[in-house]
């Protein structure tokens, strides 16, 4: 059996060369074994390839045709991974130990620290990181954003061990959609929505989000269930419905309709202010 607990470990980064340091301990490879880890990965405009040094000495210049990185680790230990600049998103896949014929998938322990500042995208990066057994799968606190990413799409959805309040969008971010959604260890009050967010659909569904709701940017159109399911959100800035859920929300221009059920679950004190075809009490003036 393979016992790897992963770790992520990262400094400020240093003329934009490392984006975090990936620490796997004391893993146990038996004899003939491997352990693989694996990332999807693309590359910044104008470059088609990422440097990465694996831990055990073999670094490399990983092609961007290859979307899917791996490498495989032969022997027990402590392995620290750095990837360069030249990255623009990651996910985590899988992590696989082979031994005796046979190949385990796991979801080894991982803690982010720290985000790069020339990352773009962190769509799904941590996405569902759930560990099969006790201990396992992301864990932590939620890490200060990355300035150049703009997209956090379903970053941490499902992380269900993530734990600690929610941090301050970064100021590049447009697309909130599905953050946080089901990340229940997360509790706390919310920062200002990002100041170009478009959509911010699933984003703190089912979270134990606390306090009162942010005010809405001029650029957001989209909000499906944004607060389903959070019974800790007593009121809002406001109790205006024009102003708690404008009518560009639904992403259609001068329409009002029912699909977007933002706070559907969510506490009666903050579903009294809102407008009924949004999930709340307040009957729409004709």
């Amino acid at each position: 059996m393979i016992a790897a607990m992963m770790q992520m470990f990262a400094v400020e980064p240093m003329k934009e060369e490392t984006i975090f340091d990936i620490e796997f301990d004391d893993v146990e490879i038996p004899d003939g074994g491997q352990c693989q880890v694996q990332f999807y990965i693309t590359t910044l405009d104008g470059y088609d390839a990422v440097g990465v040094d694996w831990g055990d000495g073999t670094t490399q210049d990983w092609p961007e045709s290859q979307y899917t990185m791996w490498h495989n680790w032969t022997a027990p230990g402590r392995y620290r991974v750095k990837f360069d600049g030249r990255l623009g998103w990651f996910r985590f896949v899988e992590c696989w130990t082979s031994a005796n014929g046979r190949t385990y998938a796991s979801r080894p322990l991982l803690m982010p620290v720290q985000w790069g500042d020339f990352v773009e995208s962190a769509q799904g990066t941590y996405c569902y990181w759930n560990g099969t057994r006790e201990g396992r799968g992301l864990r932590g606190d939620v890490i200060p954003w990355g300035r150049s990413i703009k997209t956090a799409h379903c970053c941490y959805q499902g992380c269900r061990n993530l734990t600690g309040t929610f941090q301050k969008w970064g100021p590049s971010i447009t697309n909130c959609t599905g953050v946080y959604d089901g990340c229940t260890g997360l509790s706390g009050p919310l920062p200002a929505w990002p100041k170009g967010a478009t959509s911010g659909n699933q984003c703190y569904q089912d979270t134990g989000a606390t306090g009162t709701i942010p005010a809405w940017p001029e650029t957001m159109t989209s909000a499906r269930y944004c607060y389903k399911g959070c019974t800790g959100l007593t009121g809002a800035w406001t109790d205006d419905p024009v102003l708690l859920m404008p009518d560009r929300m639904n992403g259609q221009q001068g329409l009002t309709t029912d699909h977007d059920d933002v706070v559907t679950g969510a506490g009666e004190g903050l579903r009294a202010l809102f407008y009924e075809d949004w999930g709340g009490t307040k009957v729409r003036p004709e």
